[in-house]
């Protein structure tokens, strides 16, 4: 089974320049847990997580947990993705095997994988997506 039948092609991405503030709004908007950071035309520059952004607020500050006070918000305003993203990127080809690309994610702990094709994000595949093509294939 290839990536190109299993993952979401409908892709929430983010660019660089945005703040934090906006990409947490958007995570929270689509229910995701992180997106690929793209610029000129989907060309993939990162990923950023929930795990990038809570690692980079607790490093920053000592906030209350489940409490973000309006400085710590204007702080995240202005803090851009392109500061918190992870640059180096695993990425999978519409035509990789699922199993190698689960195999990657498992070993490493990665809960998603942009799928790219001629430079450009087309994808996402998410463990999810994968369990559940093995499941329907049963």
């Amino acid at each position: 089974m290839k990536v190109v039948e299993v993952m979401n092609r409908d892709v929430i991405t983010c660019a660089p320049t945005e703040s934090l503030w906006d990409v947490i709004n958007k995570m929270q908007m689509f229910n995701i847990g992180g997106m690929p950071v793209t610029e000129k035309g989907k060309k993939l520059v990162g990923i950023i997580t929930t795990k990038d952004i809570l690692g980079f607020i607790t490093k920053k500050a000592k906030p209350v947990v489940g409490i973000v006070n309006e400085s710590e918000v204007e702080r995240l305003k202005k803090v851009k993705v392109g500061e918190v993203m992870v640059r180096d990127v695993f990425y999978a080809s519409p035509t990789d095997s699922i199993f190698d690309v689960a195999r990657v994610m498992m070993e490493k702990g990665y809960n998603r994988v942009p799928v790219v094709d001629k430079g450009k994000v087309v994808g996402i595949v998410a463990r999810g997506d994968i369990l559940r093509a093995v499941v329907e294939s049963c």
